[in-house]
């Protein structure tokens, strides 16, 4: 008895210092709350956003005078940006990572309204539009337009690019609604990458058809005024008139929905008093290859968004 009494008594004592030994769980440390996203600091510059339809070497110098009158006539920094296609400049106006940007018709009507507002087109030889040519070398014998397109086989065409207003889209809706298949008549179909590649390839016998622009107004005949720059204005002249689209809107410049209405405001009061001036007419020339500027609408696109229609019909 006295035995089992030295052995309760040693387990109780032996189990008390055991647990003494053990020390008592810490509490968990609960992980520190996240912090809150440090809202988007404002900007302190704005981005002039426009497309190298010419070339490279022009798009430079045109963005720059353009960000410098955007810059100057706003009181911020801008910096250019060069893109090499339309989709490219609409989506980033739509994304706000462009604030101004001058573009075609076409890029204009990718971006969507409630994202973009409209300032104004530009004019250029007295008028606010301007059309799509279809050309072809001196003497070719396409002179003939629509009807000698008809009648052709395996000819080569140069575009400017696929998302191109006057070097793709509206002459090729032209062919469509005049019921030419272009699968048809081109056996080959190339995008050049720019009016000045076209204009070349095709004086150089590399295309029989090229596409660009014309700013002479209707009804007078069109010159090819899309490759006077690099062609020169006597060569430009001799090139062969194939087809002529209706008139589509000047390009336009636009400004993203993040740009406050009084600073677009500012820039469009500014640009209309450009014309007054020497030094002023020297900036539309270099900023927006303009003479002017004048006010656009929504409703001023219908004929493009008509043409457009043209994709959708069925051979």
């Amino acid at each position: 008895m006295r035995l089992r009494l030295l052995l309760t008594s040693c387990v109780s004592l032996c189990t008390t210092a055991a647990l003494a030994d053990i020390a008592p769980p810490k509490p968990v440390a609960k992980p520190a709350a996240a912090p809150a996203p440090a809202a988007a600091p404002p900007k302190d510059f704005f981005t002039v956003g426009l497309v190298a339809s010419l070339n490279d070497e022009k798009a430079a110098a045109q963005a720059d005078a353009l960000a410098g009158f955007l810059g100057g006539t706003v009181g911020k920094t801008t910096r250019a940006r060069i893109f090499h296609d339309y989709d490219e400049l609409a989506s980033a106006v739509a994304s706000g990572s462009v604030d101004f940007a001058l573009m075609g018709p076409l890029a204009f009507l990718r971006v969507d309204p409630k994202k973009a507002a409209l300032l104004f087109r530009t004019v250029r030889k007295g008028k606010a539009t301007y059309r799509a040519v279809l050309f072809a070398k001196p003497g070719s014998a396409l002179k003939g337009g629509m009807d000698a397109l008809r009648k052709a086989k395996s000819l080569k065409v140069g575009w400017v690019d696929a998302s191109s207003a006057t070097g793709y889209l509206l002459p090729k809706a032209l062919l469509l609604q005049s019921g030419i298949n272009p699968v048809e008549i081109f056996e080959v179909q190339d995008f050049a990458g720019s009016h000045d590649a076209v204009c070349t390839g095709v004086a150089e016998g590399k295309w029989d058809v090229g596409a660009t622009f014309t700013d002479d107004p209707a009804p007078a005949p069109p010159k090819v005024t899309g490759c006077q720059a690099v062609l020169g204005q006597k060569k430009a002249d001799a090139l062969t008139v194939v087809a002529v689209t209706g008139e589509i809107p000047n390009d336009v410049l636009v400004a993203s929905a993040a740009v406050p209405k009084a600073l677009t405001d500012k820039v469009l009061a500014a640009a209309k008093g450009l014309s007054g001036s020497e030094p002023g007419k020297k900036t539309l020339a270099n900023a927006l290859l303009a003479e002017g500027v004048a006010d656009v609408t929504s409703a001023d696109f219908e004929p493009v968004r008509k043409a457009l229609d043209a994709f959708h019909r069925p051979f």
